[in-house]
């Protein structure tokens, strides 16, 4: 008898726990649903790492469609420069140089953020460095208007 009461006992306590684990997962689960989107600064320090890993495609995925635009007006032009001889691409006239001199920033800070348009600055040893950025279909893109004639 003292082994079947025991037996009951345990059953009930993993009961009772498997339900306590389960409200505790659910209980943690509803607060964390939500998430943060990446501010301005993310974006902007995304930029600077695929350009040292000289990922020439997603920096042009993190350029603003203007920028992108420019690109693609002066990509033109260079392929009628040279006859069309040579298909230029707006991918094509984004420069990666080697970045091992380069200082590695030891600051990205939010300097304006209203609505869809923020200002980000960049402070390395070398100095430092704004830059403008814009949010297109939720997602930070940064905008270089020096990519202009």
């Amino acid at each position: 008898m003292a082994l079947a009461i025991s037996s009951r006992r345990s059953t009930v306590a993993a009961v009772g726990s498997a339900l306590a684990a389960m409200a505790l997962a659910a209980a943690v689960a509803g607060r964390s649903c939500r998430v943060a989107e990446p501010g301005p600064e993310a974006t902007v320090g995304d930029l600077l790492q695929a350009a040292k890993a000289g990922d020439r495609d997603l920096v042009f995925q993190l350029l603003a469609p203007t920028t992108r635009q420019r690109l693609e007006a002066e990509a033109r032009r260079a392929t009628d420069l040279v006859g069309a001889s040579i298909r230029y691409t707006a991918k094509d006239l984004i420069s990666i140089g080697n970045a091992e001199h380069i200082a590695t920033p030891t600051d990205i800070t939010v300097i304006e953020e209203r609505s869809d348009h923020a200002i980000v600055e960049v402070v390395s040893p070398a100095g430092r460095a704004r830059m403008e950025l814009q949010r297109v279909d939720g997602r930070w893109r940064i905008d270089l208007p020096q990519y202009s004639r």
